[in-house]
């Protein structure tokens, strides 16, 4: 019997003192596809860094094949047969799909020693082929959709003879077609031969294409299970150490006040046209469609951040133009990116300062910001959003993923604003930490406040909201309530079809 593709024995890693990974032992089959799941923190990032030649364990042993590995760099992981794909992408954008392919490779040359660019271009062709899909290998990779510069990513670590994949959150910025197209080509690997370690925090994902999921908490394996024979509640309940009661709580009363937040006809050429909208304090309403739909550049406008072409917005009942971001706060409406590491974060800013800048007016005193007054605020948003960090000194691009989605939702919610919107708030954020972000969404509507909510994750932004608005190529295709909220009506109407 041969032995499996890749083994880990007592492996363990400690940084500073801190135990990333307490030693334990794992398996994986050739031709097999391991779920990888657990809370940020729980000690994911760290495996796949030892696997991809970041970092060396600091005890056990790695064997691939049956042959012991040490990993001293990610090329040196590549060149053994495991590559990987980071939930952040690197590629050169400003070269051509066929140059990042072979980026690291000999390239063709002609007889004079200049590049061959018609063999450059066949070969590349050639590798997406064999990943079964075709892009224009002339094309500038930055042109590609976030779903093709995947499949790029994809096709260039199997021309490398990977034997073993993994890939990390590779559905984070996906539409649902994107998703499903994605797992089609993953299960095909899988049925060549091709060994798969999928991390997500979509457990709908890891249900469908894996075949054994293993469960880290606190650095340690804590469970692996044979998929088939699992339920995502006890998933769930590996991930956190505790039961989920509700993912998705309904503590507010259902009964909504005033309009708090309404759109007129609000226009931008090339991203949004004629929305007309409206959410009432104590309401949250949906907004979901596939991505590039409007939703996310709608939502900047209101905010402030592009200028509009025609149409009216009224908050708190009064007509607002959207002259910039400050104006918007002093009103009371706040906005929380979905990017938060580019378009919400400093990542090399404390945990500290990043809370206390949202308040800058209440902490300050002609203009500076008095000390004594900060700290104490800080610490207190801390503890309220338990937000899980050494202290209000750690740089807040080294907390997990949830924690630092916490922070920005602390800094903003602080000013006590009277109308939110939320875009993707709980992407790349997990089970455990998604749970707390939509008790603070549920208390917010439960305390008079107007939600705007949008999501590409369906069960989300159904379970969440109390209505639903569907855009399609920057109009507001439909609205769903009641017993039309239903995953399949919100991808007929997101792709312009009729509901049922």
């Amino acid at each position: 019997m041969p032995p499996p593709l890749l083994r880990l024995s007592d492996i363990s890693k400690s940084f500073g003192g801190v135990e990333a990974l307490k030693p334990f032992s794992l398996e994986l089959e050739a031709g097999t596809v391991l779920g990888l799941v657990g809370e940020n923190g729980a000690g994911k990032s760290t495996l796949i860094k030892l696997l991809s030649g970041l970092h060396r364990p600091d005890g056990g042993q790695i064997a691939l094949a049956g042959r012991p590995c040490s990993f001293g760099s990610p090329k040196e992981a590549l060149d053994a047969g495991i590559a990987t794909i980071q939930q952040e992408l690197e590629y050169a954008s400003h070269l051509t799909v066929a140059e990042n392919l072979l980026l690291g490779e000999t390239w063709p040359r002609t007889f004079f020693g200049g590049v061959n660019w018609r063999s450059l271009y066949a070969e590349a062709e050639q590798r997406l082929r064999d990943f079964g899909i075709e892009l224009p290998v002339r094309s500038l990779m930055s042109r590609l959709t976030a779903a093709e510069k995947q499949e790029v990513a994809i096709a260039g670590a199997l021309a490398r003879r990977a034997r073993l994949l993994i890939l990390d959150e590779p559905t984070a910025s996906l539409s649902e077609p994107e998703v499903a197209r994605l797992l089609t080509h993953l299960k095909r690997l899988r049925d060549q031969g091709v060994t798969l370690i999928y991390v997500s925090h979509r457990l709908d994902e890891i249900f469908e294409i894996t075949d054994r999921i293993a469960v880290l908490r606190d650095g340690e394996l804590v469970a692996t299970h044979e998929t088939k024979q699992v339920s995502a509640g006890q998933i769930v309940h590996d991930m956190v150490g505790r039961p989920l009661e509700q993912v998705y709580p309904r503590t507010r009363s259902g009964q909504t006040g005033e309009v708090l937040l309404q759109l007129d006809g609000l226009t931008r050429a090339g991203m949004f046209e004629d929305v007309s909208l409206s959410v009432r304090a104590g309401e949250i309403v949906g907004l979901a469609g596939l991505v590039g739909a409007g939703r996310s550049e709608l939502a900047r406008a209101v905010y402030g951040l592009y200028a509009t072409d025609r149409g009216t917005v009224r908050i708190c009942g009064r007509q607002w133009p959207l002259s910039g971001p400050d104006r918007a706060l002093r009103r009371g409406l706040v906005y929380i990116p979905e990017e938060r590491k580019r378009q919400g974060l400093v990542l090399d800013h404390s945990l500290g300062s990043s809370l206390s800048i949202g308040l800058r007016d209440s902490l300050s005193r002609l203009g500076v910001i008095r000390p004594r007054r900060e700290q104490v605020k800080v610490q207190e948003m801390i503890s309220r959003y338990d937000i899980r960090a050494t202290g209000p000194e750690q740089l807040i691009g080294t907390l997990s993923g949830g924690n630092q989605q916490k922070a920005l939702l602390a800094r903003w919610l602080e000013r006590d604003p009277q109308v939110i919107i939320l875009d993707e708030p709980t992407r790349g954020v997990d089970v455990g930490a998604k749970a707390e972000i939509h008790a603070v969404i549920d208390r917010l509507a439960a305390a008079g406040k107007a939600v705007l909510f949008i999501s590409s994750d369906l069960p989300e932004v159904l379970g969440m909201s109390d209505r639903v608005l569907v855009m399609n190529r920057g109009t507001i295709e439909t609205e769903l309530r009641g017993e039309r909220m239903t995953e399949h009506n919100v991808m007929l109407a997101a792709s312009g079809l009729d509901i049922e």
